[in-house]
């Protein structure tokens, strides 16, 4: 995609881009700089492949976090379709000075097109995953009840909750579970006076940390009160079930 923006301002005025970004482009393995010549076709339909794959990659990307074989790698690469929608928003106005030469001009018209549907798609694709996100968290939640009820039990015949989740084995619960998402695999258990004071007077609270990618501390929280604040905790909360999803 770099390599489209560099060819389209070869021989126009950014001269200076130009160099900074040929450069750049020389330590990048795979990518190879053909002075004066049109992209190759099967530069084209690698990148029309790439513009394509937004609507269905982001979907996947935050279904595949919340699996039980899952991983949040997939939410990492989405930088690299972040920095292509840079590109297509560079590479329009210059795609359209392009236009003018007769030299550049079908290659710029393809170039134009491509950006013009990338744009739509990733803004369409955003949104779609994070539906498919909440829905997965909406399935956690529900997964999620036989514990909280251990917990409610284990409070009312003891007059307090348990200082650990291990103290509900095996009276309550045959084993300490899992989340079931293989990339947030474990329950935070806070309980007494340091509950209390972090969690909203709550006597106790579960908590999952489920970052969505890159620099993110996004969490899923259990409050026995379900006195949720709407904002807090880093962020915004949205309610998903019993649980609230704090959207760092």
């Amino acid at each position: 995609m770099w390599s489209l923006v560099f060819w389209l301002s070869d021989g126009y005025s950014v001269s200076l881009i130009r160099t900074s970004m040929m450069k750049v482009m020389q330590h990048i393995p795979g990518i190879h700089y053909r002075k004066h010549r049109n992209l190759e076709t099967k530069h084209k339909i690698y990148l029309t492949l790439f513009v394509l794959s937004v609507i269905v990659y982001f979907p996947f990307a935050h279904w595949v976090s919340t699996t039980p074989v899952g991983t949040t790698l997939f939410l990492w690469l989405l930088i690299f379709y972040g920095l292509a929608l840079l590109v297509a928003v560079l590479a329009i106005p210059v795609s359209l000075v392009a236009l003018c030469f007769r030299r550049t001009r079908r290659d710029a018209l393809w170039v134009l097109i491509l950006s013009l549907i990338y744009l739509p798609l990733t803004f369409a694709a955003i949104p779609l995953g994070w539906q498919v996100r909440m829905q997965r968290m909406a399935t956690f939640a529900e997964r999620s009840k036989p514990l909280v009820q251990a917990i409610a039990r284990y409070t009312d015949d003891h007059g307090t909750p348990p200082e650990t989740l291990e103290q509900l084995v095996p009276d309550y619960l045959p084993h300490v579970p899992g989340t079931g998402m293989m990339a947030y695999p474990t329950y935070h258990y806070y309980a007494g006076a340091q509950s209390r004071e972090r969690y909203q007077g709550n006597a106790w609270a579960l908590v999952v940390p489920t970052g969505s990618g890159g620099f993110n501390w996004d969490q899923m929280l259990y409050f026995p009160l379900q006195n949720y604040p709407e904002h807090g905790y880093g962020g915004s909360l949205e309610r998903v079930g019993n649980w609230a999803y704090v959207h760092e």
